[in-house]
């Protein structure tokens, strides 16, 4: 299996077809329990990563920096990771490791079904 480098710019297209066919291609260059984010909302997201049984959210267990057209790996611990999109707790939504996203602005998340 070859590896897919994560931190190149890539079609939405060719990602969505790579993270639903073969998402072990993107998640073996990203790490264990990483989920993949693919950044669609035409600016630069950063986004701040808790975990999910965080209830103050002064220091993110991660923060990663997605231009857009780009994917970025984001993980923490739990079934379940918090992201804050730009540290904005307001836009908060859930990802789970083994999983990959399109963020396409706050309050717009798709899950990439795996075929």
């Amino acid at each position: 299996m070859s590896l897919i480098d994560i931190n190149a710019e890539m079609d939405i297209t060719k990602f969505y077809e790579l993270a639903s066919k073969d998402i072990g291609k993107l998640l073996a260059s990203a790490g264990v329990n990483s989920a993949i984010i693919y950044n669609d909302s035409g600016k630069l997201v950063t986004f701040k990563v808790y975990n999910y049984i965080d209830t103050v959210h002064w220091i993110a267990a991660q923060s990663v920096k997605v231009a857009n057209s780009y994917s970025g790996a984001v993980a923490a611990s739990g079934a379940f990771f918090k992201i804050h999109p730009d540290g904005k707790a307001d836009d908060e939504f859930l990802v789970a490791p083994n999983e990959a996203y399109i963020y396409r602005g706050p309050g717009k998340l798709e899950r990439v079904e795996k075929k």
